[in-house]
């Protein structure tokens, strides 16, 4: 199975990145919703055979684009399979979304025997490597492939604890340090792994998010290892990266500005107009249609209502817009919803 380009559409999508990033004239506004194992109710694929089995991940990522049109394509490793090779335990539900369980790194004592992962070695990265080889064939030059590679704070956060590294940001910075080195090396391994495979790079790094830590520990214990990973990846897939960071994130703004970011993707409780006048001239700004009210509760009407709105708000911004979802779309989202979607960018485009 093959990539096909959208028959309502006059470029494909990696054309139209192109244009996008040279400041020339778009078919449409792009659209990346952000599916992954919701993405395999296409084909029958249970979401556990979709994170475990590379050919069925990689036939339900292209009948979604087939079906779609949208604008990228991605998998992991992601948070997820970066923590298992790390030694974390994640569970994959037959259906719905993968979730942490239970905390790996129960004293710091244990970073002695542990080194950053070698994808080589890794049963887990090894799958992804296969997933991605398989993805960038079947992807055919149409449709850009943008693996995630999570985030260092929050995969850090994940093996420790969630609870506990936050508290340790305070009572053990110095161990803290340590496991943040650990991660970070660990993903730069798994960009060497990946970049062959990748036109573009996805990080997203939720307990990251303001709502949790003080702009003070972002700028120590966040901004440095996510600037260290992204100028890496720029230097290995010649492209920078994409982050997202759940909530309100206008606190730290100032820190985007200055690190290598190719697009921001903004949780849906953000202001696009607000975010165009801040970040636009720097970078790509990328949302943020509210997965839950309105991709999963909301009415077709609701949908196209929010979507006109947004692309009003973010018409104009220096560095491009991409319509997107501020955060995962949600497992149990009809797909005909993402039909809408399209449609309504495709008409407000003309098309």
């Amino acid at each position: 199975m093959k990539a096909e380009p959208n028959r309502r559409d006059q470029m494909t999508p990696h054309e139209r990145r192109l244009a996008m990033e040279k400041g020339e004239r778009t078919d449409r506004i792009p659209v990346i919703p952000f599916i992954g194992e919701i993405s395999g109710r296409l084909t029958g694929t249970s979401s556990r055979e979709y994170w475990h089995d590379a050919g069925k991940m990689v036939e339900a990522e292209i009948t979604a684009f087939n079906r779609l049109g949208h604008d990228e394509l991605s998998l992991g490793p992601n948070t997820c399979g970066i923590l298992e090779a790390l030694g974390g335990n994640v569970v994959y539900p037959e259906e719905g979304m993968p979730y942490f369980e239970g905390r790996y790194l129960t004293d710091y004592r244990m970073l002695d025997g542990m080194e950053p992962v070698r994808p080589e070695q890794s049963k887990r990265l090894l799958f992804f490597r296969e997933a991605l080889e398989r993805m960038k064939k079947a992807a055919d030059g149409v449709v850009d492939v943008a693996p995630s590679i999570g985030g260092p704070f929050t995969i850090a956060a994940n093996l420790r604890g969630v609870e506990y590294f936050l508290r340790d940001l305070r009572k053990e910075p110095e161990q803290v340090k340590r496991l943040l080195r650990l991660v970070t090396d660990s993903m730069k391994n798994c960009v060497d792994m990946i970049a062959p495979y990748a036109d573009g790079l996805r990080m997203a790094d939720p307990v990251a998010s303001p709502a949790l830590i003080s702009p003070k520990y972002f700028r120590e214990l966040v901004y440095p290892y996510l600037v260290e990973i992204m100028e890496y990846a720029d230097g290995k897939i010649g492209q920078k990266p994409s982050l997202h960071i759940c909530g309100n994130t206008r606190k730290v703004w100032d820190y985007f500005r200055e690190m290598p970011i190719r697009a921001i993707s903004l949780d849906n409780i953000m202001d696009l107009e607000e975010a165009k006048q801040e970040l636009g001239g720097r970078m790509t700004i990328v949302g943020n249609i509210p997965p839950v009210e309105c991709l999963l509760h909301g009415s077709e009407e609701e949908l196209r209502k929010e979507i006109r709105e947004e692309v009003q708000k973010a018409a104009g911004s220096p560095k491009g817009y991409i319509s997107a979802s501020g955060c995962d779309v949600p497992y149990q989202t009809d797909f005909a919803m993402l039909d809408s979607w399209m449609d309504e960018i495709r008409k407000i485009s003309g098309l």
